[in-house]
């Protein structure tokens, strides 16, 4: 959400906790008590939108699946280093040009091919790990990221769905936002309208954050805050 529905959203979180905390004033007021369950109603719909709109945040997906990105490169990275060492050890070049890696090359590539880079690591590993146990090569190492990388290859973000998700929540906020402005409006003038109680009244605008609305000795003039 941007800061202007945020602060939308907090007077509408406000205003129907008014409401409440003086239902006496208005709730033997057919229609107006209507327009409060609307309005009541209306206050939940965007909190769940909000809600939903933060959840398809994909910055938070993408962020949580580079680190983990990060911290498999690196341990793949190093079992590249321990099969450079044995491969240079022995001579064996065919190995070296698969193991020899740079740890910066993991991260410049896409991550499509950055993976089969580790997946050939890892079955370089497998292949060499009767010969490179006094390399520090395990079988246990290994095992747990092959683990690792078929984790990573599921959890790629579907960005794309992310941000359609995101953009269905962006546009549901709008609709209840400007429903919401109906309800508060109309509600505006039928407090005015048809209750007496100055101190509710002036307490009402006070939290819609609505100045000069309320002018019980005469004038009438109004200035609304942009965000009501």
């Amino acid at each position: 959400m941007d800061l202007k529905e945020k602060t939308f959203g907090e007077m509408l979180k406000e205003s129907v906790s008014y409401l409440h905390e003086n239902e006496n004033v208005w709730k033997n007021l057919a229609v107006i008590a209507a327009n409060v369950a609307a309005l009541d109603e209306n206050e939940q719909e965007l909190d769940h939108a909000f809600k939903a709109q933060d959840e398809h945040d994909p910055g938070g997906h993408v962020a949580q699946k580079n680190e983990q990105l990060s911290v498999f490169f690196r341990k793949i990275y190093k079992v590249g280093r321990k099969l450079s060492f044995y491969a240079k050890e022995t001579g064996d070049k065919v190995l070296l040009n698969d193991a020899d890696v740079h740890e910066s090359t993991f991260v410049l590539l896409p991550e499509k091919e950055a993976l089969i880079k580790c997946s050939t690591i890892l079955k370089r590993g497998n292949e060499y790990l009767s010969k490179t146990a006094a390399y520090g090569i395990t079988a246990l190492e290994l095992n747990n990221l092959t683990d690792e990388l078929s984790a990573l290859e599921k959890m790629k973000p579907k960005i794309g769905i992310i941000m359609n998700d995101r953009k269905s929540a962006r546009r549901s906020i709008k609709e209840v936002i400007a429903e919401a402005r109906l309800l508060l409006d109309k509600l505006d003038d039928a407090f005015e309208g048809m209750i007496d109680d100055d101190a509710f009244i002036d307490g009402w605008f006070a939290v819609r954050k609505i100045k000069g609305r309320h002018k019980p000795h005469g004038k009438n003039d109004k200035g609304t805050d942009e965000n009501n």
